[in-house]
């Protein structure tokens, strides 16, 4: 239900689930510093970033004395490296993240290959977890039709993985409507997929919705798709509009 009223301690939990983000191909190291800065004014759970500036975040979190997680996205925004190329790449970042966004091999997904998909998730789970790691898988959503999504959250929700991803934020909307798809960021329908197969399965798979996130009342409804509760170990918000959503909440 979307809430009229909202007091500092409502805002606060909805911000503890917040990965806030900045992916963008152009952003610099300040640009990643000012978004480490506004993390922490705003009490998000983690910045999520690319893997260029996992160790120069490290420190500057550390100098600074946050208390924020460090994601970052691998093979982003395509999904198109080896399970041996993720898998080093994974190890290479372990000292300096937390956290591993990982897209899914799409052309696997496109050439009905649904068995290597499997493998490549069962192998990133098991080095994430070997290594102390959360594991996020990006389903991307728009590239799917509903057969694909149903084969795919299977896949993700039944290998142990923390989280099931909905989208990068870079999917492109031409060949989105092309497959009857409308929207390329987070859809409480999706969602609402995720938690009927986490249910299902009896999985413990917690749910990220992505992308395309710009109001409260967008959170209430993944939230409600996601029957989930607004706690980090179960549920996730991607966003980089995360200040003016908050500025919305404080004057609900």
């Amino acid at each position: 239900m979307y809430l009229q009223f909202m007091d500092e301690n409502e805002i606060k939990k909805v911000m503890g689930v917040v990965d806030h983000t900045l992916l963008k191909p152009y952003a610099g190291e300040k640009d990643i510093r000012k978004l480490i800065d506004e993390a922490d004014q705003l009490k998000t759970y983690s910045v999520c970033i690319h893997p260029l500036f996992a160790k120069s975040a490290r420190r500057y979190i550390t100098r600074k004395g946050y208390n924020l997680k460090i994601a970052v996205t691998i093979d982003f925004p395509m999904g198109v490296f080896t399970t041996n190329a993720r898998v080093k790449v994974l190890k290479s970042l372990s000292k300096d993240i937390d956290e591993a966004d990982f897209v899914i091999q799409m052309g696997y997904i496109k050439s009905k290959k649904f068995s290597l998909v499997q493998k490549d998730v069962n192998k990133l789970v098991e080095t994430a977890h070997e290594n102390g790691k959360i594991i996020k898988f990006i389903v991307e959503d728009a590239y799917t039709t509903k057969d694909e999504k149903e084969k795919l959250y299977e896949i993700v929700c039944s290998s142990q993985a923390d989280f099931i991803k909905t989208s990068t934020g870079f999917a492109e909307q031409e060949y989105t409507n092309s497959i009857g798809n409308k929207l390329t960021g987070a859809n409480a329908d999706n969602v609402k997929l995720m938690a009927e197969t986490i249910k299902r399965l009896n999985s413990k798979t917690g749910i990220k919705a992505s992308g395309g996130i710009h109001s409260y009342q967008q959170i209430t409804e993944l939230l409600k798709a996601s029957e989930k509760e607004l706690d980090p170990r179960q549920f996730r918000l991607g966003m980089s509009s995360t200040r003016k959503i908050y500025e919305e909440m404080q004057k609900l």
